[in-house]
Formats: structure tokens, C-alpha cells, sequence
């Protein structure tokens, strides 16, 4: 194939294009800069795109090719299979133009970042750990780390000019507050999740790499301590913000984090490192209960969620809280999150079944079709709650096989990509498809970070070990 090696100028401009991006995706008033990211690292992708142009005609190309697919399903819906052409075309240019931009950028980013330390890998190929070193120093994947704790840094800075400004005699504008309720620079908690989530369980996935290493603790005691902080952070964003499913997905990826990371390690030689294991998991068991503590609704679940299976009885969920509320067995009001979540869900799969192809609107479709069923239903219903539920009823069987099969193949081609893309590539991904079960996240933002990870994945998982050798040939 030839010469294949990407600038490390254009490397850094891709991941300084990341790092702006990711710190500013979800904050308000921020379109002009998120655009501009966008772009550039639309543009700076298409060389590793050429470069390695010989490899999309491969067997581990078929994640990147399943995304263009997504991409024309996404079209011909539009033109042949649309119930509401004018929404569903203003949906058109305003999401999946990013869409198609973001997978240029991350496929690109991807392909770069992956053949990044090729030198390294054809001077020592037959040194694995030389090359695994050479990664883990990457000044690549510092900028990368940056990016992707920035929306937690940039929360912690609001939190505390919130909290505190007015005591330390600062007037904090508006745009550098916290709010909890719908204003100009409210921050919805889905999007949080969305963005802080894959951050948590990439520094899990960091943390299990480096206890599980032959490399003694007091080496690596600064990586480990900026992922626990990274960790804590967002625990403590979940928890500030009262988020269910940042607390509840946090603690599975703690649970998974532990489990995998109990099976390499013995107590006996690492005790060290065990006594850190079992530290993470009292923080976890700490912030677990104080969230449970304050969150009465996860006692009442099975109840409530009794209640809202029966929708033809119990019809409270067409109105969005505006008519109140059935009574669970104990003689309580349901919880709303509770009675809603499962009672929209049951829904959303009834709808699921009339329109197998989708509806095509990734944010209102849910919304559209429930009106159709029930007129008398509130203009407040918009979501299930459920991001694969919702993203099923956009684009169909079609468009969600397209999109789950591009993030599971990149995981399955996991095995020669070198760290600390390998652990970053399926914690993200793992994060991002769990969180997307019962999170309301099918939305413009997030739905496009979502092909954003996928596509990225599958440019960190196009080339093998081999391929980048032969680059140097």
C-alpha cells in the first residue's frame, strides 16, 4: 500500500477539533464553536480517509460501511417513506447533516489516532509491551483524556460559581450557572448522562488497565489518581443533579469494572492494588446509598411499575402528570419517573409493531404516533424514555440493526488494537449502549454523539497491527 504515515500536525488539529468539541456539545449558545470543531475535524479526517482508502474494501470495514448505511436509510426514508415530509426534512438538514459530518470526523479520528504510533509498532513488534508503553504515553491520548473531562471540569466550575460567587463576591453570569429548571442555559440531565457517562467508564476501564499491569502502584499513582477523580467528579455530578440513570448505569460498570478486575489479579502479590479495588468499590457502595436515601421512588418500583403495565386501566400516562396520577397497592400515588418510564415503554412497543420501517423523526416520532392512536394525548408526550425504543421508532428495524451492528462488530475487532484506544473503545461504547436502554436521549445532540463514538470506533478498529508494519514497508 505504501508509505501510510498521517502528519502529526493534522493529529493534533483532529484531536484539538475533539477536545473543543466535546467541552462545549451540550452548552448553550455554543453553536457557532461546536460548528467550527465540527468542520475541522470534518476536513482535517479526509486525509486518513484517502490514505487508508484501500482498507475500506475489507472485512473489518463493515462497521464504518454499516454507518453509511444508516446514513442512506436515513435518505430514502425521507424521500419514499415519510408520513410528514416537511418535519421530517427540517429534521433531515438540522440532524443527520451533523450526523454525516461527525462520522467523517470521528472515522478519521479514529484511523489517525490508531496509526499514530505505527513507528512504534514496526520497531518493536516483537516487543508488545514496548508498544502498549509507547501508547499509554501518547501525548495524543492526553488531549483525548482532556476532551472528554472537559464537560465535568466545565460543571464543576459552574458548580462552584454557583454555590459559592456570591460569597466570594464574584457576579457570575448567567451562562457560568447551574439551573434545574428549562431557562436560556439549562443543561438537560440526559444530556449529562450522554456526555459524562462513556468519561466514568473510560476512566474505569483506564483504572482496570493499570492495576491489572505488572508495573507497580507507586509508577502509576498520578493516572490512577486523575481517573479516580474523573470518576468521583462525575459521581458526584449524577448525584448533585439527582440523576437515576447516570447513579444506576455507574454502579453496573462499577460492578463489571470489579468483577473483571478480581480475575487477574491475586491478593496475595497486589495487595496494594486489591486494598484500591476495594476502595472504588466503597466510594460506589457510599454514593449508591446516599442516592438511594434520597431518591424514595427506587423502593416503590416494582409497585408503581405494576401499576403502569395495566395502560388501558390506568391511562394517566397519555397526560404527561397533567391529570395526576393512579394509586400503587401500598395506597400511594405512584412516582412519576417510576409510572411514566414503564408505562411509555409498554407504549412505545405497541407502536413499535405498526410501524416496523419507523415513522422517521428521531426526536418525535414516539410523540407523532401516540397522537395518531389517541388524539386526546398531551403535546407533552414526546418521548418513551428509551433511546433504542425511540431511535426504533424513527428509523425502523433497518436503521437500529445498522447501528447496534457497527457498535457491536467494533467491539468484536477489540483484540489487536493497542491501548489505551482498546479499553477506550469498548468501555465508551459499552456506556453508550447501555445508557441508551432507559434514557431519554434520542435527541439532536445525542443521537449524533452516539454515530460519533460508533464511527470513531470504527476507524480505532480498521487497522490491525499488521496493516500499520506493512505502512513502513
Amino acid at each position: 500500500m505504501g508509505k501510510s504515515i498521517i502528519p502529526s500536525w493534522l493529529i493534533w488539529v483532529q484531536c484539538t477539533a475533539f477536545a473543543v468539541l466535546y467541552a462545549v456539545w451540550i452548552l448553550p449558545g455554543t453553536v457557532g464553536l461546536r460548528n467550527t470543531a465540527l468542520v475541522v475535524g470534518a476536513l482535517a479526517a479526509l486525509y486518513p480517509i484517502y490514505n487508508f482508502r484501500a482498507k475500506l474494501l475489507q472485512r473489518r470495514a463493515i462497521p464504518i460501511w454499516l454507518i453509511v448505511g444508516l446514513l442512506i436509510w436515513a435518505t430514502f426514508h425521507l424521500i419514499f417513506l415519510s408520513q410528514d415530509f416537511a418535519a421530517q426534512f427540517l429534521e433531515f438538514e438540522r440532524i443527520w447533516k451533523y450526523v454525516c459530518i461527525g462520522t467523517i470526523f470521528a472515522f478519521g479520528l479514529g484511523l489517525s489516532l490508531v496509526s499514530a504510533d505505527s513507528k512504534a509498532s514496526a520497531s518493536d513488534a516483537s516487543k508488545p509491551d514496548a508498544c502498549t508503553n509507547k501508547a499509554l504515553q501518547s501525548p495524543y491520548w492526553i488531549l483525548i483524556l482532556l476532551g472528554l473531562s472537559a464537560p465535568l471540569m466545565i460543571y464543576l466550575l459552574k458548580y462552584a460559581l454557583t454555590t459559592y460567587g456570591s460569597s466570594w463576591g464574584i457576579r457570575v453570569p448567567t451562562y457560568l450557572q447551574i439551573y434545574f429548571i428549562a431557562q436560556p442555559f439549562y443543561i438537560p440531565k440526559t444530556d449529562y448522562v450522554a456526555f459524562c457517562l462513556p468519561a466514568l467508564a473510560i476512566a474505569l476501564g483506564r483504572i482496570e488497565i493499570l492495576l491489572s499491569s505488572r508495573e507497580k502502584l507507586k509508577h502509576q499513582f498520578w493516572k490512577i489518581f486523575f481517573y479516580m477523580t474523573l470518576i468521583v467528579g462525575n459521581l458526584f455530578l449524577f448525584d448533585i443533579q439527582n440523576i437515576k440513570n447516570g447513579i444506576a448505569y455507574s454502579t453496573v460498570m462499577g460492578a463489571l469494572f470489579l468483577t473483571d478486575l478480581f480475575t487477574k489479579i491475586t491478593l496475595g502479590k497486589w495487595w496494594k492494588k486489591w486494598a484500591l479495588a476495594m476502595l472504588v468499590l466503597v466510594f460506589f457502595v457510599v454514593v449508591l446509598y446516599i442516592h438511594l436515601q434520597k431518591n424514595n421512588s427506587w423502593r416503590a418500583l416494582v409497585a408503581d411499575g405494576k401499576v403502569a403495565v395495566q395502560t388501558e386501566k390506568y391511562q394517566q400516562w397519555k397526560f404527561a402528570g397533567e391529570q395526576g396520577y393512579p394509586i400503587n397497592e401500598y395506597g400511594q400515588i405512584v412516582s412519576a419517573t417510576n409510572y411514566e418510564r414503564v408505562a411509555w415503554f409498554v407504549v412505545g412497543m405497541q407502536l413499535a409493531t405498526q410501524t416496523p420501517l419507523g415513522y422517521g423523526l428521531v426526536e418525535d416520532s414516539f410523540k407523532r404516533i401516540a397522537k395518531a392512536n389517541w388524539p386526546e394525548t398531551s403535546s407533552n408526550l414526546s418521548h418513551s424514555h428509551s433511546g433504542w425504543l425511540d431511535l426504533f421508532l424513527a428509523v425502523g428495524i433497518p436503521g437500529v440493526i445498522l447501528v447496534l451492528g457497527s457498535l457491536l462488530l467494533s467491539m468484536s475487532q477489540l483484540k489487536q488494537v493497542q491501548e489505551p484506544w482498546k479499553s477506550m473503545v469498548f468501555w465508551a461504547l459499552f456506556a453508550n449502549g447501555i445508557l441508551w436502554i432507559t434514557t431519554e436521549v434520542s435527541a439532536a445532540i445525542t443521537f449524533t454523539a452516539l454515530i460519533f463514538w460508533v464511527s470513531w470506533a470504527a476507524g480505532l478498529t480498521l487497522l490491525t497491527i499488521d496493516d500499520k508494519i506493512k505502512s513502513f514497508d
